[in-house]
């Protein structure tokens, strides 16, 4: 093998490694779109999930929280009854009492009214 032989071989050797690195490159292009693809697929999925996740979380805080205010207020509105009978001197069961009697009268005087 001569000199120019040897020059062809490596000229052709050279192309052959610089197309295969072009296509390595290719190659290597064409599967990061594809991974990129299938990732932004999954992506797309755990984002939906943690939506419907945080949607379910938030409908069960709402509900601690509405039964917390509302076991709160029971406990002012008890704490101040409780006060205002303190203060006034004034029993409040005995004050129901009295409420439910007279609604009792109420009921008669409006039966004895209707005869």
């Amino acid at each position: 093998m001569d000199n120019v032989e040897r020059h062809d071989n490596w000229l052709q050797d050279g192309e052959q490694m610089a197309r295969n690195i072009w296509w390595a490159g290719l190659g290597v292009y064409g599967r990061s779109l594809q991974e990129g693809q299938a990732i932004e697929g999954r992506t797309s999925e755990l984002f939906e999930s943690l939506v419907e996740e945080g949607r379910q979380v938030e409908g069960r805080t709402r509900e601690t929280i509405q039964q917390q205010v509302a076991s709160t207020n029971r406990r002012v509105e008890q704490r101040v009854q409780a006060l205002f009978g303190r203060m006034s001197g004034i029993d409040p069961n005995r004050v129901e009492q009295m409420n439910h009697k007279i609604d009792k009268l109420t009921e008669m005087v409006e039966k004895l009214a209707s005869k």
